[in-house]
């Protein structure tokens, strides 16, 4: 059998996002051969967990000491060990849960003129024997900045170990909505404030306090709307709680700019609860293009008018779609989504994936050396602000 490793710096309750999401996942459903290695800044992290190693960023006696056949790295900031010191001619699968560009975004410029971010990116990508996005969306993001990665990209869509519920949350009422993610402005949250503003109803927000500056602007967003009676904030919402959570809803709402899977929409499918989501992104991909409470997330009257078709719908037709938009999600479990990571090692191993020449994967562009720039710093000092990598945008068309 094919030995992988899959090399993270989110596993656990140390989750920050849909790549966590993933990599728990990828835990619960993996075979004997695949093992996790979790990479902590806090050295003496350590983990009572099944197939689970823990190191340092910088650890090499533990890295060195591995034995795998196949790397994956769900994070470009692990750039620095995608070179033959420590690979030594081993395989490599890069997963890309988000191209690292700034919000919103240009081919001009990118990155927003953080060099370390495309440097360490591009290495990634530049050293991988294959490439795999979450998302056919986010597959095409790559794309556009990148051609000639083409023949060694493909997509493995996320999963979740969690069966759907027996029944579906349909109801007659229908104004009870709920936002769950990061308080992060790609995530949409003034813009469904807004919104909730035109139309009947309530709005449970679950997020942390990942931008304070961006929370205080929602709460005044609140206050100047004349809303406070009609918003609940319910603070972060995970694990078992988000059954609890779901179980108060009639639609989710998920009008994030840009995303590219949607973890969360899959959850709330799961649990029978209608979700309501932008169409920028890997969230169609979830509920089909046909679905019918698609909206544009840079149009607020668009996301309004998309609440009002929801809530002014018959019965039936909320419950034809949410049946459809169910079932086609069913596909999308953690065993088959580790299934298809083991595959694509056991291929590159047994050299089943017939690349084209090296040559056709060097860069034709190398955006750091373009702008005279390079790595100033280590790389794991997480990009903050514009520059976080969990939720990267296309532009406005």
């Amino acid at each position: 059998m094919v030995r992988s490793a899959h090399f993270t710096t989110e596993f656990g309750t140390n989750v920050a996002g849909g790549t966590g999401t993933c990599i728990n996942e990828l835990h619960k459903a993996s075979g004997p051969d695949t093992q996790i290695i979790f990479l902590s800044r806090d050295v003496g992290h350590s983990l009572t967990a099944d197939k689970v190693r823990c190191a340092g960023f910088y650890d090499m006696d533990v890295l060195n000491s591995l034995e795998f056949d196949v790397a994956v790295f769900h994070f470009y900031g692990l750039g620095y060990l995608a070179d033959e010191t420590f690979l030594r001619g081993r395989k490599l699968i890069y997963a890309v849960h988000s191209v690292p560009t700034t919000e919103p975004w240009n081919l001009l410029n990118p990155y927003g003129g953080a060099n370390e971010v495309p440097f360490y990116f591009e290495r990634m990508c530049d050293r991988a024997d294959l490439i795999v996005c979450v998302s056919e969306a986010e597959r095409g993001k790559l794309l556009l900045l990148y051609p000639d990665l083409e023949s060694k990209t493909c997509v493995i869509h996320n999963g979740l170990s969690t069966p759907s519920s027996a029944g579906l949350n349909v109801s007659s009422r229908r104004t009870t909505f709920g936002f769950l993610g990061r308080c992060d402005y790609r995530k949409g949250l003034r813009e469904a404030i807004q919104v909730l503003s035109s139309v009947p109803g309530e709005l449970i927000i679950a997020c942390g306090q990942e931008d304070d500056s961006y929370q205080n602007a929602a709460k005044e967003d609140i206050r100047r709307l004349g809303l406070s009676d009609r918003v609940t904030w319910a603070g972060r919402v995970k694990g078992e709680e988000k059954a609890v959570f779901f179980g108060k809803l009639d639609a989710l709402l998920v009008p994030s700019r840009w995303e590219p899977f949607g973890y969360v929409v899959l959850e709330a499918l799961r649990t029978g609860v209608p979700p309501i989501v932008g169409s920028r992104g890997g969230m169609t991909e979830i509920v089909g293009g046909q679905y019918r409470y698609i909206f544009d997330p840079w149009d607020t009257e668009s996301f309004a008018e998309c609440l009002r078709t929801f809530q002014n719908d018959s019965e039936e037709t909320v419950r034809r779609e949410l049946e459809t938009a169910v079932r086609r999600a069913e596909r999308l479990t953690a065993k088959s989504m580790a299934a298809e990571y083991e595959r694509l090692a056991s291929e590159l191993v047994r050299g089943e994936r017939i690349m084209e020449a090296e040559a056709a994967f060097l860069f034709k562009r190398r955006y750091w050396r373009d702008t005279g720039g390079g790595p100033s710093s280590f790389p794991f000092r997480a990009a903050a602000g514009r520059n976080a990598s969990s939720t990267p945008p296309l532009p406005h068309a």
